[in-house]
């Protein structure tokens, strides 16, 4: 299929992975998710290896490139960190204004995107952006749609709880992803008395907002070793299914390859359109790639806006739903 799939940048995070047989405690993984990448001082990281280069006397000494690296990393958590993990949804039209002294392909495609899609919600550019704005886009149509559709909420409570029995069957240890499954089943039960405003705040939460993103990283991964018939031929020579998924799927801060959509996408049995909104001045039209799994719950599917290297959640006019902030 034709796509532009979201390239590993080779400046991502080091990974904070849960692992497949681990006796680390349910507990230090919740705190390692609540903080992935965690305080990194400005020239080295604590336990890096390797010490400074000595420059010529009076100079300053040369950093390794891991040190450089680090560096590089400490700037974009200190930017990431400027934003909240998911934000209010805005007016689409207010996206044009990031590119108000950029490319007019940009510009033009929003614009004409604006005709069919009125709103956009942003997630933190932190590499988690897929998975958390997946997360919040089901769990937001589920809430609104409770009065009105209450077999969503009941199919999604259904739908997590089992990928507890596919975490099982891909051989993660109940101990190693347990406090964030119970944090994503929790924070879907509570849907039924839930706010919009609650459901912003759980999701602007460190501890919960990141568990339930490693718990869909983990539930992706599951299914993508579980299926490593379908999936291994597109890994790079040589590289296993369990080596890509501990390096791309299950760290926190990696960004999501086309693959771990189509995964994730599967394994809930959820829709997603994807718009991909590039700079390309071929066409004044944004692209959308649907994923549709065969066994998709009915419902429209969820939109997702994709600028390079980053996914925001992207709202239709038609299917538009009251309470939405």
């Amino acid at each position: 299929m034709s796509s532009t799939p979201a390239p590993i940048p080779a400046d991502a995070p080091i990974p904070v992975a849960a692992t497949t047989a681990t006796t680390t405690s349910s507990h230090a993984h919740a705190s390692a998710v609540a903080n992935p990448v965690g305080a990194v001082p400005a020239i080295v990281a604590a336990g890096t290896t390797g010490a400074a280069v000595a420059g010529p006397q009076g100079q300053e000494p040369q950093l390794t490139d891991e040190q450089i690296l680090t560096q590089m990393q400490a700037i974009k958590d200190e930017e990431a960190n400027l934003h909240p993990l998911v934000d209010r949804a805005v007016d689409l039209l207010e996206l044009a204004q990031e590119y108000e002294n950029g490319s007019e392909a940009f510009k033009t495609k929003i614009q004409n995107l604006s005709d069919t899609h009125d709103r956009m919600r942003r997630s933190r550019g932190d590499g988690n952006c897929f998975y958390r704005a997946f997360a919040f886009a089901w769990f937001e149509r589920v809430m609104l749609a409770i009065k009105s559709k209450p077999e969503l909420h009941a199919t999604a409570v259904r739908t997590i709880e089992e990928t507890k029995d596919l975490l099982l069957a891909a051989q993660f240890e109940l101990l190693a992803f347990e406090d964030f499954y119970q944090a994503t089943l929790e924070t879907l039960q509570n849907l039924v008395h839930y706010t919009s405003d609650e459901l912003l705040t759980a999701f602007q939460n460190d501890e919960i907002s990141n568990s339930i993103v490693m718990h869909f990283r983990l539930v992706a991964s599951a299914f993508l070793k579980t299926h490593q018939d379908d999936y291994a031929p597109f890994l790079e020579f040589g590289q296993t299914m369990d080596e890509f998924c501990s390096m791309h799927v299950e760290a926190m801060g990696r960004e999501s390859e086309e693959m771990m959509l189509i995964a994730l996408t599967k394994a809930t049995h959820i829709s997603i359109e994807v718009a991909y909104l590039s700079g390309n001045q071929s066409a004044d039209e944004v692209n959308f790639l649907p994923f549709l799994p065969d066994t998709a719950i009915y419902m429209p599917p969820l939109v997702l806006l994709y600028r390079p290297g980053h996914y925001d959640i992207l709202y239709r006019k038609s299917h538009c739903l009251d309470g939405v902030i």
